[in-house]
């Protein structure tokens, strides 16, 4: 009998895990670095329920993200590739590297994800600015590197490279060898949603 006497606490915290997996909007990710820790590889799926409505955004397990690409100049004003807005950042950077939703709808969606994380108001309009001021660079860039083969969604056979691998090494090595990047599902409902900034509320 005794060594059944932790179980219900087992199932009360597995049951409290998943409540407050569901409470939050962006679902915290779980990360491997590259070599220089400024790349990341999704271990897990991250999935972001948008505002009150059923419509939702999953970026899969092999993404791999930078998060915020902010200048080093700009770190000392608080600003960096790491605060309260990492998880809408690797959102964003999913939204730039498919390309489905316009990069205004991208951006749109950024700041409604940098809301429901709590942002600063002084700090999303900092963020936002930069993206429209520079982004067209990287969404450029993205859509060349797309054209050229090189994954940035990984295949699950390519998630176990060493603590030394640099990502754009890695992914030239995955592309030469004939890797490609897994199917994704073609719904982009959430485009629509990237119409504006504001959180949406209940499906109508």
């Amino acid at each position: 009998m005794k060594r059944w006497s932790a179980a219900p606490a087992v199932i009360a915290l597995v049951f409290a895990g998943a409540w407050a997996r569901a409470q939050q909007p962006i679902d915290a990710p779980v990360l491997k670095p590259f070599a220089d820790n400024q790349q990341w590889l999704l271990v897990e799926d991250v999935r972001y329920r948008i505002g009150e409505s059923s419509i939702a955004i999953t970026v899969p397990a092999g993404f791999v993200t930078d998060f915020a690409s902010i200048p080093q100049a700009f770190w000392s004003w608080g600003l960096s590739p790491n605060g309260r807005y990492s998880k809408a950042a690797i959102i964003h950077d999913y939204l730039y590297w498919t390309q489905r939703c316009t990069r205004a709808q991208a951006d749109n969606i950024l700041v409604i994800a940098m809301k429901e994380s709590n942002v600063e108001a002084t700090t999303r309009a900092a963020i936002y600015d930069g993206v429209r001021l520079g982004g067209q660079a990287a969404w450029d860039r993205n859509a060349v590197e797309r054209a050229d083969g090189l994954p940035r969604i990984l295949p699950r056979d390519a998630f176990a490279f060493g603590p030394n691998v640099l990502f754009e090494e890695y992914r030239r090595t995955l592309r030469d060898g004939g890797a490609s990047e897994p199917a994704l599902s073609t719904d982009a409902r959430y485009c629509a949603v990237g119409d504006s900034t504001d959180v949406p509320g209940p499906d109508r």
